[in-house]
């Protein structure tokens, strides 16, 4: 059974084109996803971590225009976080993962608040990537191990697949399963390191388009698969 499912949030932008809306439209359209999703993934109880793509580090080279948009978005959404009963009900703790000292002062501050605020609702966690790259996460990692080494905390034999992932932004169950919307077929930085045996589906819908009965076929179709791990 899925115990841990991820999801990059693809295409918020295109179906803006598509649709004829408004980027914030879209972009608000698309985080009002995301809690939906949340709210269909509880009715499993066996999934105990999600994990949203929600803004690369690329994503900062992105127009002044479109990061004051998404910028607004994640204000109002860190606002309204502590306001989801969904989150005390359903027993759920919010952790962001990825480099927070790119964004403003306030929004890690918020970021922060929120994690203190859900941290002992319950055994289910929430991570959002935001800030976030795979690559940029392992080199930070390595960073971290190599000043411990210096440090004399740690030495290098000491040092595994395992042990390492203590200096990653965070240390989760890894996906069982990869989910992204839209055409693309690619991990985009998304989870470098604990992906590594992580299965995939694609969905062939922009990330607002997604409704319940795709995360439902999703869900069933990997509780069929067979997984082996290399045995």
């Amino acid at each position: 059974m899925i115990e841990s499912i991820a999801f990059i949030p693809d295409g918020n932008r295109r179906y803006a084109k598509l649709s004829g809306v408004s980027l914030l439209e879209s972009y608000s359209m698309g985080t009002g996803k995301a809690w939906d999703v949340l709210e269909w993934l509880t009715k499993y109880p066996s999934i105990k971590v999600g994990t949203f793509y929600t803004f690369s580090l690329k994503n900062f080279q992105r127009s002044r225009l479109e990061l004051k948009v998404l910028m607004s978005i994640f204000n109002r959404e860190l606002d309204k976080a502590k306001k989801k009963s969904i989150l005390q009900k359903e027993g759920i703790a919010l952790k962001f993962i990825g480099r927070r000292d790119q964004f403003p002062t306030k929004l890690q501050q918020k970021m922060k608040d929120v994690e203190k605020y859900t941290a002992s609702f319950g055994d289910r966690r929430v991570n959002l990537a935001l800030g976030y790259d795979g690559q940029t996460e392992i080199i930070d990692a390595a960073q971290k191990f190599a000043m411990d080494v210096q440090k004399g905390k740690a030495l290098p034999e000491t040092l595994s697949t395992d042990t390492f992932k203590k200096y990653l932004y965070s240390d989760f169950k890894e996906p069982d399963l990869i989910v992204r919307t839209s055409k693309e077929q690619r991990l985009s930085g998304f989870l470098t390191y604990q992906s590594a045996y992580s299965e995939f589906a694609f969905v062939d819908k922009y990330w607002p388009q997604l409704q319940r009965e795709d995360v439902d076929k999703i869900v069933t179709d990997y509780n069929k698969r067979q997984r082996r791990f290399g045995k």
